[in-house]
């Protein structure tokens, strides 16, 4: 193959490079070469930064182009190492704009496909050594019952850097996104430590995102989470967001605390007889409460603003209150919130 290569270069530059790349990582693979010494390869053969990351191993190692290792985030070009993980990668990190020649261009793709092969081979054939998952671990370093030096054990065997970030996010209503490395199922809830500020698409049908805490208080940022996810509407029955931050409700999640109060059951009550005796009534206040205006309320709900207005009019009869008034409307908001509450609890 490298005799080839050497031949088809004096004929076809691109082509011959592409064949070297190939048969450089053929020979990495008979060799048996290791995870470092892969990566090494493709930064030297790129000339640029490279490197892969994998959660699920926990293990990210990234090379500078004279073959010393560097911390980094994935930026670049980068390929998926799994179909069910997309934050498992290797990247190259290349600006892939129009000013690179095509050569380069065909040259990165097949490096980087090669490169993303490579590294598959290598983990498959060593990942027996790799730690095992333990979704008691998980559980441990959320626990506020735990002592820290026992959490803070756990949090090693699930490869968390002592000195890092994280927030909890918690899924209840089966899965409707990525696999997630750190996820344990806890209960009726699938419990994640994830980076703090990362960003992504929701892990259930309904969610919620704990504040970014230090690994110690794990704990804290769990208990806020849970609290976050009885904010979270379930269906077209119970309008609302699919996902909710706990930073983003602040003070909102006191009512958790307090949502089994005689006055809060009184409110409950009140409202529930009112949703019962109208079907459009839990939209049309959900929308009363959201938007700015009645005729943005309407407008959401695709009723004629005087249609709206009758409405609004016979709930306030039946409410007892004004619900377009700055004090019926935080009360009717925070009653929707109570309803809620009772009704999400995990």
């Amino acid at each position: 193959m490298r005799e080839l290569a050497g031949r088809l270069r004096s004929v076809d530059p691109g082509a011959g490079a592409a064949l070297q790349v190939i048969a450089h990582f053929d020979a990495l693979v008979e060799a048996r070469a290791g995870l470092e010494a892969t990566i090494r390869a493709a930064a030297v053969l790129a000339g640029c930064p490279t490197g892969m990351v994998h959660p699920g191993y926990r293990l990210r190692v990234r090379v500078l182009p004279d073959g010393r290792r560097a911390d980094g985030e994935p930026t670049g070009i980068m390929r998926p190492l799994s179909a069910h993980q997309d934050d498992a990668v290797v990247w190259l990190e290349r600006p892939g704009d129009d000013s690179v020649a095509r050569e380069r261009r065909e040259f990165d793709t097949i490096l980087i496909d090669r490169l993303a092969a490579t590294v598959r081979i290598v983990l498959d054939r060593t990942r027996s050594g790799a730690p095992a998952f333990d979704p008691a671990s998980v559980e441990l370093v959320v626990d506020a019952a735990v002592d820290e030096s026992t959490r803070l054990t756990a949090a090693r065997r699930l490869g968390l850097p002592l000195d890092g970030s994280f927030a909890v996010r918690v899924g209840v209503g089966g899965p409707c996104g990525r696999e997630q490395a750190l996820t344990a199922r806890l209960g009726d809830l699938d419990v994640t430590i994830e980076p703090a500020g990362r960003s992504g698409e929701p892990l259930a049908r309904r969610s919620a995102t704990g504040p970014s805490v230090e690994l110690r208080d794990l704990p804290f940022s769990y208990r806020q989470a849970r609290l976050a996810l009885r904010f979270a509407g379930a269906d077209a029955d119970e309008p609302g967001p699919s996902h909710v931050e706990a930073s983003v409700l602040g003070g909102m999640l006191a009512l958790a605390d307090g949502c089994d109060s005689p006055a809060a059951i009184a409110e409950v009550t009140l409202l529930d007889r009112v949703l019962s005796a109208h079907g459009w009534a839990l939209a049309t206040l959900t929308a009363v409460t959201t938007e700015s205006s009645l005729r943005g309320a309407a407008v959401a709900l695709h009723v004629h603003h005087s249609t709206l207005q009758s409405r609004v009019e016979l709930l306030d009869q039946a409410l007892g209150y004004s619900v377009v008034t700055p004090h019926g409307r935080t009360r009717l908001t925070i009653a929707l919130a109570l309803r809620r509450l009772r009704r999400n609890r995990w």
